[in-house]
């Protein structure tokens, strides 16, 4: 039942901002509420995994994966479709590996407070996949990244003991950061930049309506933890 009400919050991601992209005030709601959500799942709950699970070697891991983004687009200077496309692609499969540990909060040995908080969390997720990858990557991209997260999650629903081993092992730790690196440069710098100017889908911050989606978002990120409690 929870893995099921974890698949329909990620799905609703997609539906509910389609809708509320036809009204100015709620898409400027919604921009302001994916952006500071992501960054906080990012900042509050994947980095300290990484860290805590890879220990020196994952903060390494953290830095590489941060200038990764840079790198490539200098050695792709010439195509930068496709050097934001495969950051897009390693953002992706960071949700995935991720998706590996909402499937362990889960199974029926955890607590319920925590898999209510992981079924919270996948809705601005479902949002931020259809809000960079279908414009960037196209629908195929996008629908294969939900089928992937829901695949990964499932998995590790129904192994249970020995995707737990597989969590905690020091080498996912070290590839989570440096996924976790290349999100934050997505989070700072938008999915879709040149050099002189930064484009959507990153919103107007003088904009209310934007302002109002950070602060829910921040309310989601900083009250969800508190429910494992």
């Amino acid at each position: 039942m929870l893995l099921a009400l974890s698949i329909v919050a990620l799905l609703a991601g997609p539906a509910l901002y389609t809708l509320g992209r036809r009204n100015r005030i709620v898409r400027q709601v919604l921009d302001g509420f994916i952006f500071i959500t992501i960054a906080g799942i990012v900042t509050v709950h994947i980095v300290p995994e990484a860290l805590t699970g890879g220990g020196t070697a994952a903060i390494a891991f953290l830095a590489l994966g941060i200038a990764f983004p840079i790198i490539l687009e200098r050695a792709l200077h010439e195509s930068f479709h496709a050097a934001h496309a495969l950051v897009l692609a390693l953002a992706a499969l960071g949700l995935v590996i991720h998706a590996v540990l909402d499937g362990i909060a889960l199974l029926p040995s955890g607590t319920r407070d925590l898999a209510y908080a992981v079924i919270l969390h996948r809705l601005p997720v479902g949002m931020a996949i259809w809000w960079s990858l279908r414009p960037n990557l196209g629908l195929g991209a996008a629908l294969a990244a939900f089928a992937m997260i829901i695949a990964a999650s499932a998995a590790s629903f129904m192994l249970g003991a020995s995707a737990v081993e597989l969590a905690e092992a020091r080498s996912i730790a070290c590839l989570q950061a440096f996924i976790s690196g290349s999100l934050i440069h997505i989070v700072a710098f938008g999915v879709s930049h040149a050099h002189d100017k930064h484009v959507e889908p990153v919103a107007q911050f003088q904009d209310w309506g934007y302002r109002l989606g950070i602060l829910i978002g921040l309310f989601l990120v900083f009250t969800a933890p508190l429910l494992r409690a």
